[in-house]
C-alpha cells in the first residue's frame, strides 16, 4: 500500500475514487483542518483538474442534497456536488459518505479575514441561502432538529466521568475550568431557554468563517449541518462571541447585516440558539482535549467560550 491517509490507504482510497467517480488520482494530500473528527478531507489531483475529496461519517445525507440543489440552481458561492459515475451526490465505504467537490485553491475566512465588502458580500450569500426554496420533497427531509445536540448529554456524561479522576496535565487543567465555571456549565446544560416557534428556512447550520474559503470571491462549504430552523440559526453566528471566526468589530457586523438585508432579527430566537451552540462547543471541545487530537488547543479553545465566546454571552 502506496502510505497512509489518516486511516485510509492512499492505494484504497485511489480504487474508490476511479471506481465511484471516474476520477484517476494522480495524487493525494490530506487536509487538516477543523473539529469535525469524523472527516477526512484530502487535496485530489488528476491530470486535469484539483478537487476536495471528503469521507465523513458526519450529519446527514440532506446536507449534501441541499448543497446540490444550491449549487445546481446557480446559487454563487456554493461549490457543486461532482456526481458519482451512476449519478449520485456520493458513494458509501465503511459505513461513511464520499463526497467530491472542486478544489477551491484559497484560505480559510477565519485564517485571512474578510474586509468590510467581503462581509455584506457574505451576508448577501447567507441570505440567498434563506431565500432559497428547495422542492417539497427535499424541504420535507430536512432535519429540524440539530444532530450534533442530539447525542451531547452522552459526551456531557462521559466528559464528567473522565474529570472525576483527570490523568495528565491538559485534563487538570479543564477539570478547574469545569469548576471555575461551574454554574455556567450546570445552565448550558439543564437550563435551555424555550425553542423559537417562528418561520423556519434552509439553514446552513455552521456557517462561521472556518467553512468559508476566499480566492476572489467566498464560498461557503461543510454542509454536514444543514437544518430547517429560523434564520437566527445562522445569523447568531454573525452578532459576537465567535472570535476570529466571527465579526470582531461593530464595523464588520454592520456589513454583514447591511449585505443580508431587512431582517427583524427575534432576539429570543438569538438567545436560544447561542444556548445550544455553546452547549454543543463547550462539551465538545472538553471532550476533545480529554481524547484527543491537539488537546491543548481544545482546552484553549474551552476556556475562550467560557471568557468572553459564546457561553459568556448565553449565561450572563
Amino acid at each position: 500500500m502506496a502510505g497512509m491517509l489518516a486511516g485510509v490507504g492512499e492505494t484504497l482510497l485511489r480504487k474508490w475514487l476511479l471506481a465511484d467517480f471516474g476520477l484517476d488520482v494522480v495524487q493525494l494530500t490530506p487536509v487538516a483542518y477543523g473539529a469535525d473528527v469524523a472527516a477526512q478531507v484530502w487535496r485530489a489531483v488528476t491530470a486535469t483538474n484539483v478537487y476536495a475529496v471528503k469521507w465523513s461519517g458526519a450529519g446527514t445525507n440532506t446536507g449534501h442534497q441541499v448543497a446540490a440543489f444550491l449549487a445546481d440552481s446557480g446559487l454563487p458561492g456554493v461549490p457543486e456536488m461532482i456526481r458519482t459515475s451512476e449519478g449520485g451526490l456520493w458513494s458509501v465505504h465503511a459505513k461513511k459518505r464520499l463526497t467530491v467537490t472542486p478544489w477551491i485553491d484559497g484560505p480559510r475566512a477565519a485564517e485571512a479575514g474578510l474586509t468590510d465588502e467581503q462581509w455584506s458580500e457574505y451576508g448577501v450569500l447567507l441570505r440567498r441561502v434563506h431565500d432559497a426554496e428547495p422542492p417539497p420533497r427535499l424541504r420535507e427531509a430536512l432535519p429540524k432538529h440539530s444532530h450534533i445536540d442530539a447525542r451531547m448529554p452522552a459526551v456531557a456524561d462521559d466528559v464528567r466521568r473522565r474529570l472525576e479522576a483527570p490523568e495528565g496535565d491538559v485534563a487538570d487543567e479543564l477539570a478547574a475550568v469545569w469548576k471555575q465555571y461551574d454554574d455556567v456549565i450546570a445552565d448550558l446544560c439543564t437550563n435551555r431557554p424555550p425553542a423559537p416557534t417562528g418561520p423556519r428556512v434552509v439553514c446552513h447550520g455552521d456557517p462561521h468563517l472556518g467553512n468559508v474559503l476566499v480566492d476572489g470571491g467566498l464560498h461557503l462549504i461543510d454542509w454536514d449541518d444543514v437544518i430547517f430552523a429560523p434564520r437566527e440559526q445562522d445569523l447568531m453566528f454573525m452578532l459576537g462571541g465567535m472570535g476570529d471566526v466571527g465579526p470582531t468589530t461593530d464595523a464588520q457586523r454592520e456589513a454583514f447585516l447591511t449585505g443580508y438585508g431587512p431582517h427583524s432579527l427575534d432576539e429570543e430566537a438569538v438567545h436560544y440558539y447561542r444556548h445550544v451552540r455553546a452547549y454543543e462547543d463547550v462539551i465538545g471541545w472538553s471532550h476533545q482535549a480529554l481524547t484527543g487530537p491537539e488537546e491543548p488547543y481544545a482546552l484553549q479553545v474551552t476556556r475562550g467560550i467560557l471568557t468572553t465566546g459564546l457561553a459568556a454571552l448565553a449565561v450572563p
